[in-house]
């Protein structure tokens, strides 16, 4: 038994440049699989692999599902979404593409924060583009009544829709969060909801993180519930 784990630990050693860089590969083509325009422009951020996050990162942004949910089951506490914004808005240039629309449309935009059990300080920003005219008029008296938020209200109309994970990118909090340090950093996902074949929402979610051994956690989780690499 020592004899095989002696030859199991020199073949690890002995592993070439080329393996370890066909891991690397494969790691990078994981984020291309899952998010479909990973490769899109983003000049004012930056690129981050998935390899540089923990797993409780990887998980809330591979995710497809409800974000408090998930949220909720990775900090094993509960998640307050309080909305700061909520009014009509023309798109931008960029969330017009995403929509697959004009900056004519109209839309609503909405933003919220998130907060972890008793923790005063957001851990995540979220702001959504939606297209009332591509969603039933029930949906926004939904989302106004209840505190579930988007993923709680489409799943409390039995919505058929599907996620499209766009990209994911390291950054700052967005310009409306406020009380945070300069050097605050966020990792970033814009993902879309489709329904009836056609994008009815673009959300743009930034999640607050720190660096502590080289690799992304989430910022402001106690060690008690926070899940290592």
């Amino acid at each position: 038994m020592t004899q095989v784990k002696s030859l199991a630990r020199e073949g690890l050693q002995g592993s070439s440049a080329a393996d370890r860089s066909g891991a690397d590969e494969e790691v990078d083509r994981l984020a291309e699989r899952h998010f479909t325009m990973q490769g899109a422009s983003t000049p004012e951020l930056f690129g981050v692999g998935p390899a540089s996050l923990d797993r409780s990162l990887r998980y809330l942004l591979f995710t497809d599902g409800t974000v408090t949910r998930a949220l909720e089951a990775q900090a094993l506490q509960p998640v307050a979404v309080k909305v700061v914004d909520q009014s009509p808005a023309h798109l931008s240039v960029q969330a017009a593409h995403y929509l697959q629309t004009d900056e004519a449309m109209e839309s609503l935009r909405r933003r919220v924060t998130m907060s972890i059990g008793a923790a005063e300080a957001p851990s995540v920003w979220a702001e959504s583009h939606i297209l009332p005219a591509r969603l039933p008029a029930s949906f926004l008296k939904l989302l106004d009544s209840t505190p579930h938020g988007i993923g709680g209200s489409i799943d409390l109309l039995k919505l058929e829709s599907r996620r499209e994970l766009l990209w994911f990118r390291l950054g700052s909090p967005p310009p409306w969060a406020s009380g945070l340090p300069v050097a605050a950093k966020a990792l970033i996902r814009l993902y879309r909801i489709i329904t009836e074949d056609r994008p009815a929402l673009l959300i743009r979610e930034a999640f607050a993180v720190e660096q502590r051994s080289g690799v992304y956690g989430p910022l402001g989780w106690s060690s008690a519930t926070r899940i290592v690499p």
